[in-house]
């Protein structure tokens, strides 16, 4: 036997449809849960995604850090909850065609307010409650990968992109929540209160 015929049948085997199926889906699954337990569960799941570094010095430079970091809790982490808002409604979107619009961004928004309220109760909850909705979004498009074609991605987005200034409230919503745990937060905890 020459070398083609030992090669013949690996060749085969690596072209094989099932076994190219099952290598981009392995990959697709490797990336979707580096992402999502990347970003998402160890990002939105910690309580506290900035620090108050003090540094001695004048009080005027003590009171910029302190203005600095209110401001990236009044509007850097609410914009940051909301886009992953918005990037986890679109994919549920995607998947859950029988559900009205209104619906699956109002789970969507219910879903990051817990996770940020999870993370102020304990962070290791938060991450658990963070992976939940990648991995069900994860599974269902391994159980039925057909749902998500390019022509349904791009009739989606159009469809989706109309709805955001319909949910501008949602913005808001997740800026007090994450304002009223913060202030609740100091309250319990004087302590860790920016001085």
């Amino acid at each position: 036997m020459s070398f083609i015929d030992y090669i013949e049948p690996l060749k085969d085997f690596i072209l094989d449809r099932q076994f190219i199926n099952l290598l981009i889906s392995t990959i697709i699954l490797f990336i979707a849960s580096l992402v999502a337990w990347f970003i998402y569960s160890k990002q939105l799941a910690k309580r506290d995604l900035f620090e108050l570094k003090l540094k001695v010095g004048s009080s005027f430079r003590i009171f910029f850090d302190r203005l600095v970091y209110f401001l990236k809790y009044l509007a850097i982490f609410p914009i940051y909850s909301f886009l992953w808002f918005l990037i986890f409604s679109f994919l549920l979107f995607l998947l859950s065609k029988s559900r009205p619009i209104e619906d699956i961004l109002y789970f969507g928004i219910i879903v990051v307010a817990a996770t940020r309220i999870g993370a102020y109760v304990s962070e290791k909850l938060a991450e658990d409650m963070a992976k939940l909705l990648p991995w069900s979004l994860i599974l269902i498009f391994l159980i039925d990968p057909s749902a998500i074609t390019i022509k349904s991605i791009s009739s989606s987005f159009g469809i989706f992109y109309q709805q955001i200034p319909k949910v501008a409230k949602y913005l808001v919503f997740i800026v007090a929540v994450e304002w009223v745990l913060r202030i609740g937060y100091w309250i319990i905890s004087p302590r860790k209160a920016p001085q």
